[in-house]
Parts: structure tokens; sequence; C-alpha cells
């Protein structure tokens, strides 16, 4: 019997130092126990997108992103800004969702860690998943204004500013999946 409800923590970058990861992390060490944070890290090992590719058998790492995202109760989204937009890998990872029929209502909470407030791929974004019939838990992506690309887990933790507006996030989801 599972106790915690399990969520996908999705990063939509691809550098080994991102502050979308960090953040991601530190949700992870922060979460309680009510909340189960599992840590996607494929998304560099997607193929691109290819609908003739939507049979079975799925090449193997879209296989275990959709069971990842399926046995998901929610989904925790970090996505960085690339020159306007979602970057194209992550769009990539959505792309390979599209098809899965257990992702319509899968309830999604978006991180927007840009210091400076980006908002064009966080609506972007929000669009998409809207589009793919996500269950959005807030209007807004949750800020966590970290200082920018590079930030590390253990400088997101020892920002007690950063850590409460994590703890928002996290709070949003267990309010959400406890509702749910």
């Amino acid at each position: 019997m599972r106790v915690a409800a399990q969520v996908l923590c999705l990063s939509g970058s691809l550098r080994r130092v991102s502050s979308n990861s960090a953040a991601l992390e530190a949700a992870y060490r922060l979460a309680p126990s009510t909340l189960e944070l599992l840590l996607y890290k494929g998304l560099g090992e997607l193929p691109l997108f290819n609908p003739d590719a939507e049979t079975d058998p799925l090449p193997s790492a879209v296989a275990e992103l959709r069971e990842a995202v399926d046995s998901a109760d929610a989904l925790l989204i970090a996505c960085p800004e690339y020159a306007h937009g979602v970057p194209g890998a992550f769009k990539n990872l959505l792309d390979w969702l599209v098809g899965s029929p257990d992702f319509p209502g899968k309830p999604v909470l978006l991180l927007n860690t840009a210091a400076r407030g980006s908002y064009h791929a966080q609506e972007a974004l929000a669009e998409i998943l809207t589009t793919m019939s996500a269950q959005l838990l807030a209007a807004r992506p949750v800020m966590v204004a970290l200082p920018g690309a590079g930030c590390s887990v253990t400088q997101v933790l020892e920002n007690a500013d950063r850590c409460a507006e994590l703890q928002v996030a996290l709070r949003l989801l267990v309010e959400a999946l406890a509702a749910h």
C-alpha cells in the first residue's frame, strides 16, 4: 500500500549544472513524507519525436518516460527559457507524451526559477500543457528566484527564501493531491 503520492520531477534543461534541476533536487530533499518525489534523468536519451515511431514497441527511452509519467500522481516541472521559448529537448519530451493515453488530466505544477521572472517559456509551456489536457495546479508558475545558470542544489538549500518558495510549491502539491 502506497502512503506517499508520487510526483515525477521533470527538468527542461540538459545542462550538467542546471538551476532548474537544482531546484527540483532541492524540492526532493525538502519534500514532506506525504510526497515521494522522483527525479527524471532521461531527457537527453529521448529520440527526436516522430509520429511514425509511435507504434508498438515504442523506443525504450520513450516507453520508460511514459511509464514514469503514467505511474506518477502529478508532475513538477522546472523548465528554462531559451530564445523566448521552451527548449527543444523539453518540447520533444512533451511531444512524446501527447500520444500517451494516461496523460490527459495529469496534475502538473510549474516552477519558474528565473530571478528576472522570464515568462515567455512559462506561458508557452502552460499553453502546450493545456492543449495536452494537463490539469495545471496553479494559474501561474511558482516562483523560485534562483540567481541563474549553474546554481547548485547546495546553493538552493542554503537560501532560506528559496527553500520557502519551494515549500509553497510542495504545499500546493500536497493540497491538490489530497483533494484529487
